[in-house]
């Protein structure tokens, strides 16, 4: 099914009072406690992601100015706090390359939808309505959930920042969650303000979201070929490559009313795909042109719950990989699932092994071997989504040098003892629950399994408070 874009027009007329709103106290920002004390990790299991195993090891690793000092054995404390992490697993923090942040304000809407139904309540009827307020709520919500459960980086793809005052509500909402964050600004189209819009893309860009290495950072949610014409498509990718900026599109589910055949080679013969460009779902493009997305330097994000639960088809990880792709993994919309990764992680790997198992079934032959790791989901969730968002340099792995995005897993418990494969037991054990620390940049996010200067209770109360409002409206 097509992809229906809320009609701003009304919204944008009024941008110089939504300018006002944004002026306007926000709620409370919660602190932040930060420290430029040392952290060194005593004993842990690492799981660096730094080699094809899966980079597993013993050992220490030490946090210093917001960056991984060192990894080794038995490293001098100097004046670092020492964390005992015997029988503990550090990882990456984990990275949902695709979600809809905005949408938290109305969780659980979609529980029971098929993706037209989605379109109709969410995108059509409730999206449109949510006023900056509302989105500062949702977004400082969603991020909160998000850190809880592992993920320091996002790539939020907004269609509910409708104007300059919701886009610095989405920004200051991001900033205050301490998450690392590429803030997708949608783009609809000309009869529902897109002019407007692409003005303050280039407002925020040149003021709030300015550094292309700050914490949170700016990019843009396209419409791309399944949804808008050729005119518009070529409109959208034009900007995206003038502003250099990274671009998400939907695109590939059979669903989509607009969809057109050979839509990626397209594109490549146009000459708009990029190493910025990100396909999301394609999960059902034709074989070769997922090695067309590849060659081009362009990049897949898969989000299997959601797309096994809409009806988009098959998600697409295994012909991504076997046609020299790295996916990421993402979670999409928590109006109708959970918004953890470890649940993405093992629904991607049950997805593709359910079909790989059903061909071997269809052919009499039993499956010879897995074509899906629990290492190669877990990359997806770390350093292949950081591949895809361009900050493998800085995050995504453990090594020395890298910024210190870390998290902590608990070991020990009856879920997860004995843990005989590490990697194993973070993909398929790993929940909520057992997230025990978080950094981002260093900075001590969650510590003990409690969250650190975030007020939990007030984020959830606002957030509740604001639904009802908005359910009001």
């Amino acid at each position: 099914m097509s992809q229906p874009i809320p009609d701003r027009r009304d919204l944008l007329l009024g941008a110089a009072a939504a300018l006002a709103v944004a002026a306007a106290p926000m709620p409370e920002v919660y602190a932040q406690a930060r420290s430029d004390r040392a952290l060194l990790f005593r004993n842990a299991t690492l799981v660096t992601m730094e080699a094809e195993d899966g980079g597993v090891r013993a050992g220490d690793l030490m946090v210093r100015e917001g960056r991984i000092a060192a990894i080794g054995e038995r490293l001098e404390a100097g004046d670092a706090e020492v964390v005992e992490a015997q029988g503990n697993i550090l990882i990456p923090g984990l990275i949902n390359s695709h979600i809809h942040l905005g949408q938290a304000i109305i969780r659980g809407l979609s529980a029971d939808h098929t993706l037209g139904q989605y379109f109709q309540v969410v995108v059509g009827r409730y999206s449109p309505k949510l006023s900056a307020q509302d989105l500062a709520a949702s977004d400082y919500a969603g991020a909160l959930e998000q850190l809880e459960a592992g993920v320091t980086t996002i790539f939020d793809w907004s269609r509910e920042v409708l104007t300059p005052a919701h886009a610095d509500a989405a920004i200051d909402a991001m900033r205050r969650s301490g998450i690392r964050a590429f803030l997708g600004y949608a783009i609809p189209g000309a009869a529902q303000g897109g002019e407007a819009v692409k003005a303050d893309i280039r407002r925020v860009l040149a003021g709030p979201l300015a550094s292309r290495e700050g914490r949170v950072r700016l990019a843009l949610g396209i419409r791309g070929p399944d949804s808008s014409s050729p005119e518009d498509t070529l409109s959208d990718f034009t900007l995206a490559r003038e502003l250099d900026l990274l671009h998400q599109f939907h695109i590939g589910a059979w669903l989509y009313a607009a969809r057109r055949p050979r839509a990626v080679a397209q594109l490549t013969a146009d000459k708009l795909l990029s190493a910025k460009s990100i396909l999301v779902h394609a999960n059902d493009l034709d074989e070769d042109e997922y090695r067309i997305v590849s060659d081009a330097g362009a990049k897949v994000v898969v989000t299997p719950e959601v797309e096994m639960l809409m009806g988009h088809g098959q998600p697409a990880t295994g012909r991504v990989l076997r046609n020299g792709g790295r996916p990421g993994l993402g979670v999409d919309v928590v109006t109708g699932i959970g918004g953890d990764m470890f649940t993405q992680m093992r629904s991607a790997l049950s997805a593709q092994r359910l079909a790989d198992n059903l061909a071997a079934q269809q052919k009499k032959e039993p499956l010879k071997a897995v074509t899906l790791t629990t290492r190669q989901v877990l990359a997806a969730a770390t350093i292949d989504g950081a591949r895809l968002l361009g900050i493998e340099s800085e995050t995504g792995s453990l090594r020395a040098g890298k910024r210190a995005d870390i998290v902590m897993l608990k070991g020990r418990g009856l879920a997860n003892t004995p843990i005989h494969d590490p990697v194993a037991a973070v993909v398929m054990q790993g929940h909520v629950g057992l997230v025990d620390t978080v950094l981002v940049d260093g900075e001590p996010i969650k510590r003990d399994g409690r969250f650190i200067g975030r007020d939990i209770a007030k984020a959830a109360s606002d957030l509740q408070r604001q639904a009802s409002d908005l359910m009001k409206r």
